[in-house]
């Protein structure tokens, strides 16, 4: 508690400098004491102390100075680059707009495009289906028309083949008044029915020009051939054509110096004139005949006969099958043992 001024306390004076303190054997002297030379070094080392202080106190105030403007400096540094990050924030922000624009623009269109997938694979599927159909149709189309060209092209080859022995026989048949010379000698300015009446002169026949329709002679079917040229004579009946062939067989040969033609003897042939498929066939007869040891190999009414010996059979040869089932050696019949004991 707080002692009133009023009450009554123990009072010093405050005069230090008296000479006598009551109730003390002290007597203060008065005036200044004499400091020591410690205390002066005391007071000379804090005043340089306090120098320093003051020294080391105004550095540090420079530097906390330029710390805080490096401080300032750096907070308004991040300021601007807090500012800049700002207008970037805000420019990023309108950029995620933008892209979630655009993201939901993409999805839509990512949702048409799954239908229209959706779509097209339906549609693929259909055709894939339709292609398959289409290729079995094709395949069955194709195994028809396979069919169909073999049967078309076995039936035209047939249809060929008869159309051209029809053709040939009509030709053949056109050429049933004609004889065929060859190997006749061949002479500039030649008279052929002069030579045609010598030949049935040789053949002890009558041939007048009334009995000719046509004679002349023809080139040969191979260039090549250095053989004379063929006369063909056009008879004025079949009859007339049959009866100098058969003087020409019954004459067992005819030679050029028998018509009185000049030059060194020849043998002079005489046949039915026949077309060239039939003189194909009548010369691979004759190389069949030969290989097959066949003696007879003539032609009749524009047909080849053949025939392997005087007492065997005639086969009349219409086509090249004909040549290799007909001319072939008879095999030779053998005997057995029990055949021979007998």
């Amino acid at each position: 508690m707080m002692r009133s001024p009023d009450s009554k306390m123990s009072k010093s004076n405050p005069d230090l400098c008296t000479d006598n303190v009551p109730g003390t054997n002290v007597t203060l002297r008065s005036g200044k004491r004499k400091q020591p030379d410690c205390e002066a070094d005391v007071t000379q080392a804090i005043a340089l102390l306090s120098d320093k202080l003051t020294k080391n106190i105004g550095d540090l105030r420079v530097d906390m100075n330029n710390q805080f403007t490096t401080i300032t400096a750096n907070i308004n540094n991040l300021r601007e680059e807090f500012n800049t990050l700002s207008l970037i924030s805000a420019q990023i922000q309108n950029d995620i707009k933008e892209l979630r624009a655009e993201y939901l623009v993409i999805k839509k269109d990512m949702s048409q495009f799954d239908t229209k997938h959706k779509e097209l694979s339906q549609t693929v599927t259909e055709l894939k289906s339709t292609v398959n159909f289409n290729s079995d149709n094709y395949a069955d189309c194709e195994k028809r028309l396979t069919v169909l060209e073999r049967h078309v092209n076995n039936s035209a080859a047939s249809t060929v083949e008869l159309l051209e022995r029809k053709i040939d026989s009509l030709e053949q048949q056109a050429r049933q008044c004609n004889v065929e010379i060859g190997n006749m000698p061949e002479k500039r300015g030649e008279n052929l029915i002069t030579v045609l009446q010598s030949i049935g002169s040789a053949l002890n026949m009558s041939l007048t020009s009334k009995d000719i329709i046509s004679i002349h002679r023809v080139p040969h079917a191979h260039p090549q051939n250095n053989r004379p040229k063929n006369v063909i004579v056009k008879f004025t009946s079949k009859l007339m054509r049959d009866n100098v062939l058969s003087a020409y067989r019954l004459s067992k040969g005819l030679t050029s110096d028998r018509i009185g033609l000049t030059g060194a003897p020849c043998r002079i042939y005489m046949n039915e004139h026949l077309t060239l498929r039939n003189k194909e066939l009548f010369r691979k007869c004759r190389e069949a005949a030969k290989s097959n040891k066949f003696k007879f190999v003539w032609v009749r009414n524009a047909t080849v006969l053949v025939k392997e010996s005087e007492d065997s059979s005639t086969y009349a040869i219409r086509s090249e099958e004909d040549i290799s089932k007909k001319i072939k050696p008879n095999p030779i019949p053998t005997t057995t043992a029990a055949e021979q004991t007998r």
